[in-house]
């Protein structure tokens, strides 16, 4: 059976449109993106492509062209994202290095101030042990202040008491003469005297010992005060057979309170007056050393003048030595001391030392 006309016609051109695909594909070359530029640009030149392949030549560099830029782009894209990676690192390092400073210094300021609280804490049991000891010493003195009291009426305040009672006893049994009576009389009168000196002694004592005295030096002339002691004590009548030697320059002043220093100053001339032998001498003189002023009272105690100068303040032993523990105690308030030399086993000196006036 014969095909139509139609179907013969289609056929026809079907044919022929592979026929010059076929002849297209076999005498024109193909292109490949493997090929170099130098090749795609002889293509290009051939006279067979020149005219039917030019717009896939050009397609060709402009897609080249493009895979450059992006190959460029994400090159910039992957230097962008490194310095970015590479600023975040650094910002890292720093933060870090910041938070290790900063923790270094709360670590220093932790140990300082730890330093500081140990530093006032052994400062507070510095004081502590210092306010102890202070008080400590108070209450040595305070108790050495009491016994020294109790030696006081335990002596000098009985004595007068057990002679005034002796002598009542002997008055009310009438077998005393006129003379015994004058002369028991004369005993109770100087140990009466010798008491009410103690006593005298004792409450310019308690005085320092009170907690509300202060102390207010003024200038005092040391010539002047002695010179007005010395024709008291060694009048005549008392002091017979001692001479008196001043030798203190004039204008020799001392910062004490006025009181202190006419009792210290009156018990030292006693203490002479009681140690030396007779027909000797009592040489004062005084002296500048740096911010003190000594002024010395030396005598001739004799053949016991080593013990007399090692029991000067011992009033434990000996109740007469009281007066100069005092005076060595109203000297050390006043900034000074007294001290007692023994010189040759028989000449003692008795030095106080007073800060000089300003």
């Amino acid at each position: 059976m014969g095909l139509s006309v139609k179907y013969k016609y289609v056929l026809c051109i079907w044919c022929c449109l592979i026929y010059s695909m076929q002849a297209a594909y076999a005498e024109k070359p193909r292109l490949s993106n493997k090929m170099t530029r130098e090749e795609i640009y002889q293509l290009a030149k051939t006279p067979d492509t020149s005219k039917d392949s030019i717009n896939y030549l050009e397609y060709l560099l402009k897609q080249r062209t493009g895979e450059a830029l992006a190959m460029k782009n994400k090159l910039q894209q992957e230097a962008i994202q490194q310095k970015i990676q590479e600023k975040k690192n650094t910002q890292l390092l720093t933060a870090g290095a910041i938070i290790v400073t900063i923790l270094m210094l709360i670590l220093i300021l932790s140990r300082y101030l730890h330093f500081r609280r140990s530093r006032r804490q052994e400062e507070e049991l510095t004081k502590g042990y210092a306010d102890i000891s202070e008080k400590n010493a108070t209450l040595k003195s305070l108790d050495e202040f009491k016994n020294k009291l109790i030696s006081i009426i335990a002596n000098d305040f009985r004595e007068p008491l057990q002679q005034i009672t002796v002598v009542a006893d002997q008055l009310s049994s009438g077998t005393m003469t006129r003379e015994e009576m004058l002369t028991a009389m004369r005993r109770i009168g100087e140990s009466s005297h010798r008491t009410l000196e103690v006593f005298e002694n004792v409450l310019r004592w308690i005085k320092l010992q009170l907690a509300g005295y202060v102390y207010m030096p003024v200038a005092c002339d040391m010539g002047e005060l002695m010179q007005h002691m010395i024709p008291s004590m060694f009048a005549a009548d008392t002091s017979p057979t001692l001479s008196v030697v001043d030798r203190i320059p004039d204008g020799t002043a001392v910062m004490a309170d006025s009181e202190m220093l006419q009792f210290v100053s009156r018990h030292i001339l006693l203490a002479a007056q009681r140690n030396a032998v007779k027909d000797s001498l009592i040489i004062m003189d005084a002296w500048p050393d740096e911010q003190l002023i000594y002024i010395s009272v030396a005598i001739d105690a004799g053949k016991n003048g080593t013990d007399i100068a090692e029991g000067m303040f011992a009033w434990q032993r000996d109740i007469r030595a009281l007066g100069m523990a005092v005076s060595r105690d109203f000297a050390i308030r006043m900034r000074g001391d007294i001290q007692a030399e023994v010189g040759g086993d028989r000449y003692i000196t008795i030095t106080l030392a007073l800060p000089a006036a300003v």
